[in-house]
């Protein structure tokens, strides 16, 4: 009899330790609450402006280089091997600029998108962190990163994250 109690102590005490510990568990689309924010609208319109501009450079850097090689091919029967010389130089020279202006607008592209979007996702992420402390969850999940493929249990904080940042809450797809 001692013994059944004893046991009955033990497991009672580790269940009250378990269930004393319970994890609040949420989950939220980052995705969707970044592309309700207002701010998400008007980085997009700078970056395509951006995209834009640098695209612009490089069609205007190959209409000069397509011009340079029409020239050379429609007059290289009257140019000397110097003359040639230099302008099959200047137009290999070109092309790798252009090549070269390509890789950089890519890298450039990729620096000003996240200068832009950072700022976003840094307010999305406190507005979480805030929203999370306030009714005392442990763990939050990002179901647009395709990390949770599964859950169960848990709340989703996208609407009370959307009130806190004065969004009109949408009903987002698990």
């Amino acid at each position: 009899m001692k013994k059944t109690i004893n046991i009955l102590l033990i497991a009672g005490s580790t269940f009250f330790a378990f269930s004393a510990n319970a994890q609040k568990l949420a989950h939220i689309n980052l995705d969707s609450l970044l592309k309700s924010m207002p701010e998400s609208d008007s980085a997009r319109k700078v970056g395509q402006a951006h995209y834009l501009m640098l695209e612009n450079e490089v069609e205007s850097m190959q209409k000069e280089y397509q011009e340079k090689v029409q020239d050379y091919q429609a007059h290289q029967a009257g140019y000397t091997e110097l003359i040639k010389n230099n302008k099959q130089q200047a137009i290999s020279d070109m092309g790798q600029r252009i090549q070269a202006f390509q890789q950089s607008a890519q890298q450039d592209l990729s620096k000003f998108q996240d200068s832009i979007t950072k700022p976003i996702i840094t307010k999305a992420k406190n507005a979480v962190a805030k929203v999370a402390q306030q009714h005392q969850y442990k763990y939050v999940f990002d179901t647009s990163s395709g990390v949770v493929v599964y859950f169960e249990d848990s709340d989703d904080l996208y609407p009370l994250v959307a009130e806190y940042l004065g969004l009109k809450p949408k009903k987002v797809a698990k």
